[in-house]
This record gives structure tokens, sequence and C-alpha cells, in this order.
């Protein structure tokens, strides 16, 4: 009886690579493309029919790297299987990281007769690595180097002077005024004063001097080259045009400016450890602002090893008590709660919006306090006035207002969906469940309809939080964290938990006009870990077109902010839907912020623009805006040969940036500093996130 296994057919075997989720290319001796499957038609865009008889070197663009290329073709000229990864380019022009595997195959007399190609897409490890660099070592409100970065740096710091490198002076620099801002104006508010008081200090800073960011309004500088015999001298005249970033008021708002004041505490470095130098720099600073109220000076030098211990009290609190005028309001607390719970609830709706087709996808429900005389009070007024019970009651009338709401709007042929906030807290009752499912029951809601908003806020019970959540996905609601970056969110959460949608605080958006690349970096990244995770990512904060073009370039699909509609009330929703504008034209760039986007996409592949320079939209807009002469001939070279275009990227990286965020005072060289290192630059921290494998 003949056992041999029957022939494969043709047809057999292409249906199997079909059913592989990785690229697969076969080609004749020739190298030219005779099957390709269905993933490297998702992955490319090409159909097997554009791309039959045509060799692979189709893929390949100004931007592969040539010593790459050659190796290919050499490998395969001996009959050897090849690997490596190669900058490759889909049919839009869009370009990809390819890791490529080819295999010759040969027939029984040992000659090549065919070619196996294997591809993966791995432009989101890459992006990984870059997202990773800069949650490790960025503050997420300022842009600033955190803790970790800091360490780093005054490790070197020791290890040069330990070789008598120099002198430096570290330096804690405390806001005298924030909690006012924080208390009168809410930490949103809060924010925006450390986002521009960081901004200002950067631009009194020297190219040689280093600001980080300790946590809260905290800030450590550190200040290099001193002769540590006239250190008290030196400093003088560096720290008074420093003083000039706290001279003038900041906007907060288009109503709000507020004048702060800053403390400092030095210590000159010695033989001491990071951590040693600090504690003596935050003793200085104590011991000055213990006498803030009769000082001679805003600063003060302790160039001794002694140290003091700091003393530190509890957690403040925002609550005031029941009968004490709550700030900006002129209402006791339980004035305010009484009226929050009889009628003074209101729920508003904002949208958010698929920026990839300029659709609603939901409205959320945001709570507002409304007072007798018509005044609106945002939740910043009356949160930190509520507890526990008080919480969980607000989660409750918020919801049956919004699920009636929906109701609403069915009966008049208006099918939408809602998301309301939760806090971490309220997750942890276990009758949240109940009062979700009776709820959305009562009113005849599905669930898909509803996504809860986890809010920001530390909890110690996750293993009740998570038996919780996942009652209440068991319901079919959808479950968001909302705000992330804004404090309290880690990754541990976001795996602990199985959210399907995931908000960018606009705190981090808001930094697209301040550090662009470190956002756009941070942006682009978690769109990477969405797709991998599964995630609906949406940017909240889009608050103008700048900030709402960029995203859309980026890809981010969701978005969220003043720009693509406000808060309203319900009465106003529908006739909004009827009016919603168009937000932009997919094909054009109108804003420098979306100009500098587009253009980030290529340059931290090292890629060169795709395409005739013509057809480029960045090309328009430059005509349009009037730019420099020197602008479009930096972009021109963005459309020439291999390798010419790198010196001339950075150079229109830099020169959009400073569009972007007012600052035409960079020191020359700056939007060079990230590039092919991973060194801090200590007068420009914004470029350290561009890719090291430029």
């Amino acid at each position: 009886m003949n056992t041999s296994p029957a022939p494969v057919s043709h047809a057999l075997l292409a249906r199997a690579l079909d059913t592989v989720s990785e690229s697969s290319l076969i080609t004749d001796a020739e190298q030219r493309i005779i099957y390709a499957n269905g993933a490297f038609t998702a992955v490319t865009g090409y159909s097997g029919q554009d791309v039959m008889g045509r060799n692979c070197r189709f893929l390949q663009g100004p931007g592969s790297d040539t010593l790459t290329v050659a190796a290919l073709r050499m490998t395969l000229a001996r009959g050897e299987t090849f690997r490596g990864e190669i900058l490759n380019y889909r049919m839009d022009g869009t370009p990809f990281w390819n890791a490529l595997t080819v295999s010759p195959l040969r027939d029984g007399d040992g000659t090549v007769t065919h070619f196996v190609s294997v591809q993966r897409d791995v432009t989101a490890q890459k992006s990984l690595r870059d997202r990773l660099r800069f949650l490790a070592l960025h503050d997420p409100v300022t842009g600033l180097p955190n803790r970790t970065a800091l360490d780093r740096y005054l490790c070197e710091l020791a290890r040069r002077h330990a070789g008598g490198a120099g002198h430096a002076a570290v330096g804690v620099i405390d806001l005298d005024d924030f909690k006012p801002v924080n208390d009168t104006y809410g930490h949103e508010a809060g924010d925006a004063l450390l986002m521009e008081f960081a901004r200002r200090l950067r631009l009194k800073m020297r190219e040689t001097d280093f600001l980080a960011r300790l946590g809260g309004d905290e800030f450590v500088i550190v200040i290099e080259d001193l002769d540590p015999d006239a250190a008290q001298e030196q400093l003088g005249g560096i720290l008074a045009r420093l003083h000039e970033a706290v001279d003038t008021a900041m906007s907060l708002s288009p109503t709000v400016s507020v004048q702060i004041r800053m403390s400092l505490g030095l210590a000159l470095c010695s033989v001491d450890s990071g951590d040693a130098v600090l504690r003596r720099a935050d003793a200085v600073l104590y011991d000055l602002k213990s006498r803030k109220a009769n000082r001679d000076q805003w600063w003060q030098l302790d160039d001794t090893a002694k140290a003091s211990a700091r003393g530190s009290g509890g957690p403040e609190t925002l609550q005031a008590g029941p009968n004490e005028p709550v700030p900006g309001t002129g209402l006791s607390a339980k004035a305010l709660r009484d009226r929050l719970f009889t009628g003074g609830l209101q729920m508003y709706f904002q949208p958010v919006m698929d920026l990839r087709n300029e659709k609603i996808h939901l409205f959320e429900a945001l709570a507002r306090l409304c007072l007798e005389d018509g005044t609106v009070l945002l939740p910043g007024a009356f949160l930190p006035q509520l507890n526990q019970e008080d919480i969980d009651q607000l989660f409750r009338d918020g919801l049956e207002q919004t699920l009636k709401q929906l109701a609403d709007w069915d009966r008049q042929g208006n099918r939408l969906r809602a998301s309301v906030n939760l806090h971490p807290s309220t997750l942890l009752n276990p009758e949240c469940p109940h009062w979700v499912a009776s709820a959305l029951e009562r009113h005849n809601i599905a669930p898909h309809r509803l996504v809860l908003e986890l809010l920001e806020a530390p909890v110690e019970d996750r293993e009740s939080q998570r038996r919780i959540f996942d009652e209440l996905l068991a319901l079919g609601v959808g479950m968001a964290q909302d705000d992330l970056g804004a404090g309290h969110s880690s990754i541990r959460r976001l795996t602990a938990l199985a959210f399907d949608t995931v908000k960018i605080d606009h705190k981090i958006t808001a930094q697209l006009s301040t550090s662009p690349i470190t956002t756009l970096t941070f942006l682009a990244s978690m769109i990477t870990m969405g797709q991998d995770m599964g995630w609906q990512v949406v940017a909240e904060g889009l608050e103008d077109s700048g900030a709402t073009e960029a995203a859309t370039i980026l890809g981010v699909p969701y978005g969220q902010g003043y720009h693509l509609g406000r808060p309203m009330p319900a009465k106003h929703v529908l006739a909004w839907i009827s009016a919603v504008p168009s937000t932009r034209r997919q094909d054009t760039i109108g804003t420098f912020l979306g100009a500098l986007t587009f253009h980030w996409q290529f340059v931290r592949l090292g890629s060169p623009h795709p395409g005739p320079l013509e057809a480029c939209p960045l090309t328009g807009f430059l005509a349009v805006t009037g730019s420099a002469q020197e602008a479009k001939t930096w972009h021109q070279q963005q459309h020439s040969s291999a390798g010419q275009h790198l010196p001339p990227s950075r150079q229109l990286l830099q020169w959009l940036t400073e569009r972007v965020t007012g600052n035409r005072g960079v020191a020359p060289g700056a939007a060079t500093a990230g590039c092919g290192s991973t060194s801090i630059h200590p007068g420009n921290p914004e470029f350290f996130v561009l890719p090291s494998d430029l």
C-alpha cells in the first residue's frame, strides 16, 4: 500500500498562507513576486494584483538604509537566508519598520527556485521604547525631567566633580503662593501655572543649567561652572535673571492672572551623594520659608555639609467646615450639599468625536451645581465638600439623570450613547453594580450604550475594586480609564482592569503648545498601546484647531474638547447635533502644530517625505503662511535622495517647534541634542526624546 502523503495543491498552500497573521510573499528565482497573502495587503495596502511580477524593492524608499539593502541583495545572491529590519513604505506613502526574513527554496539538485519572505511591522516596538523612555524620565505636567532623570544627572555630576571638573550648586525651588491658586481656581489652573512657570524659567536659564520637577510645586535647578570661592557673587547675577520668571503676572485663562513668588534653597556640591545635596538644599529652603515674612532676599546658599531635618505635616485638605464659606461661592459647605441633592444637580453633556470621520462617538455627562440665582458651579467647587456617602449619591443621581435623558432622546428619534464619571471609592461599594443594573432596566437602556469613566484617585483595596469592576463588565457596560496622566493612573492599573477605553488627560494635550515633541511622543505611544491592548483612545483637552489637527494627523481615534464641542445643557444637544460643523479638511494642514506633527512622523523614523514635493500637504501650508525661504528649502530637501535629508529634517523640526511654542531663542543645535544620543540636554529638555536611531 502506498503510504506517501498526497501532494499539496498550490490553491491549498495559498489558502493556508492567507490564514497566517504575518505578511508572506513568494517570489521566483529572479525575485519577482508570484504570491502575496492577505496580511501583506493589510500592512502595506498593496493587493496581490498590485505587486504580481514586481521586485520587492518597490517597498523601499529614500529612507531605506543603503547598507541594509546591499546586505539583503548579497545574502540572497549567495542563496542564504536574510534576517534584518528595514524601513519600507506603504501604498499611501507612510513609512513603517519591517522585520524581514527571506529564505531560499531549492529543488532536488540544490538550485534555488523560489524565495519565501515573512514580514512583520515592528514600528510599534520601536515606538514602545520611546514611550518607556519618556514615561520613565519626564514629568507629565511640565515636560521637565523627573526625579529619576534628576538622580541620573546628579550621579553624573558627582562623577565629574570627583575628577575636579568645575563646581555646581543644587537648588530646591518652592512656589510661595501656589496653594491659594489651587484652592481658589482649581487644580487645572494650578497645572497651568506650573507649566507657565516651567516655561518661563527655562527661557531664563543658561545652556549649562539643568531643571527638573520633584512634584507638587517643587523644582530642582542645578547651576554649574561656579567658583567655590566666589559662588555667592556669581549666583547673584544668575539668580537675578531667573527671578524675572515671576516678575510679571501669569495668565491662567482669558480672565484670570496671578502674581506668584518663589523661594530657593541652595547647597554647593561636594563629595556628597545626590540625595545628600538635595537634603541640604531642602533644609536651607525650609529655613528660608520659615522667615518668609522677614527676609532680605528670596534665595539662600548653604555651602556647608550641615543638614537639618525638615518637618512634615499631614496631608492638607480642601474641605471647609459645615458652616464655613466655600471660596468663590458665597455659600457654606452645608448649603452647597443641600442644594446639590435637592434639585441643584444638572448634567451637562460634552461630545466625544470620532476624529477619523467627524461623527459623534458619545456624550460625556458632567455634573454641574445650579444655584437658585442661576449661577452654575463646576465640580471643583463642590466635590471637596462631599463625604463618601455624598459621592455615592452623586453618582446615583447623575446616572439617573443621564439614562433618563438618553430615553428622552430615544423617543425623539436620536439614539445616542453616554458616559458617566465613577469615583474609585464608589467602585468599592458592593451595591454599585446593582445601582447601574437597576437604572439601565428602569429606563430601558441597553448596557452597551453606557460607559463608566473611572476617575483618578488612589485606592488601596485593589482586590475589591477588581471584583466589582468585573461585575460591571458582566452587565455589558463599557469601562474607561479617565484622566490618564493626571497622577495616580499607572500601567499596573491599566493592565489589571479590563478597560475598553483610555482617556488621555487634558493636561497632557495642553502641553502640545509648550512641549510638542515630548507630548507627540507620548500620544503616539498611547495610540500604539491602544491598538495592542484593544483600547479606544480618547484625547481630552482639544481646545483649539492646532491641538485637534495634531491629534487627527497623529491618528488619535477619538477627541474631546472645546474646539469640538463645549459641555451644554441637555436641551441644547439636539440643536447642536443638527448644526455640528466640520472641524478640518483631512487633506490639508492649517496650523503650525499640524505641520509639526506631520513632519515629526517622519523624523522619528529617520525617514524623508515620500512622493513628489508639489503633492505634499506641507508644501501648500508653507506657501499659504508665507513661511521663510529657509523652511521651504529644508522641506524641499525632505523629498531628496537618501541620507541628504537628515540635517535639514532636524532644522525644519526645530523651526516648526519654535513657531508652535513661541520660543525663538533656542540655542543653536538644541534641536539635535537628542539625535543619536540618550543624554539629557540641560538647556532644552524638550528635544531629549527624539529617537536615538536617527
